[in-house]
């Protein structure tokens, strides 16, 4: 494909960058990224992408937007609360970019459509609330052989790690007990205790929204073929403005170490 003029205008800035040029912008136009969970880390994550051109973005959330989401999810505002989450946000993706096609799935990921629509991207990026559905899409990237992008947020702090099938650790080499084994994990919203219930966690708007700015980057990176961190987890602390690497060994018994 060739750029536009006006695409060349609106990506100026990047095309301008040693690392991406005229090529790179070409690959981001011809990429296509699955987003789960359009909240807090999903709003940033998809503004982002649109804004640097990424061709076709795939929305699956089947949440409504309430008046508690505002403080943080920054694609919707008052007027949309009751609104279906993934209508409003190509809404206001196609406002940004109208070149960018969408594909929208208005109904919670599970198993079935994991494995039906996870192959089609080139990278998944998962912003999900419940650590079910997290291990359920990490098992099924590495079975189908697609990088994922996870992060989490709550209060100050926020976590992300890029999983590479066959190339470093994944979820379950991070928690191998399993759900079971959440206690140190961070959401941008809820999370499943371990007597089933949720439970809602205290976050500061801006803290998810920087975990979904790094998703965002990291899933360009790739996307451009440059070097990315897939060799552990990326904590930040807001307090301290510390942003740290935690190396993680891949468990020896992982699918990740021979993914299908």
């Amino acid at each position: 494909m060739n750029l536009s003029d006006k695409q060349f205008e609106m990506y100026s800035r990047q095309i301008k960058m040693k690392e991406i040029g005229e090529e790179g912008q070409i690959k981001l136009a011809e990429s296509s990224v699955l987003i789960i969970g359009c909240g807090g880390l999903g709003s940033a994550v998809l503004y982002y992408l649109t804004a640097m051109g990424v061709g076709h973005l795939c929305l699956c959330d089947n949440d409504t937007v309430a008046l508690s989401n505002l403080n943080r999810q920054i694609l919707y505002t008052y007027d949309d609360i009751g609104k279906p989450k993934v209508n409003i946000a190509r809404e206001r993706l196609n406002a940004l970019n109208p070149g960018l096609k969408i594909t929208l799935y208005d109904k919670p990921m599970d198993e079935m459509l994991a494995k039906k629509i996870i192959k089609d991207y080139d990278i998944i990026i998962e912003c999900l609330d419940n650590f079910e559905t997290r291990f359920i899409v990490n098992d099924i990237c590495i079975s189908s052989g697609k990088p994922l992008i996870h992060a989490g947020a709550e209060e100050f702090g926020g976590q992300m790690m890029m999983i590479i099938p066959g190339r470093g650790p994944c979820l379950q080499c991070l928690f191998p007990g399993g759900v079971n084994e959440k206690g140190l994990d961070v959401s941008s919203d809820t999370d499943i205790n371990s007597e089933g219930s949720k439970k809602t966690f205290g976050v500061i708007g801006t803290t998810p929204g920087f975990m979904g700015i790094l998703q965002a980057t990291e899933a360009a990176k790739y996307l451009l073929g440059l070097q990315t961190y897939s060799n552990g987890l990326v904590t930040f602390d807001a307090l301290t403005l510390c942003l740290d690497k935690v190396e993680i060994i891949p468990a020896a018994d992982c699918i990740c170490r021979n993914p299908v």
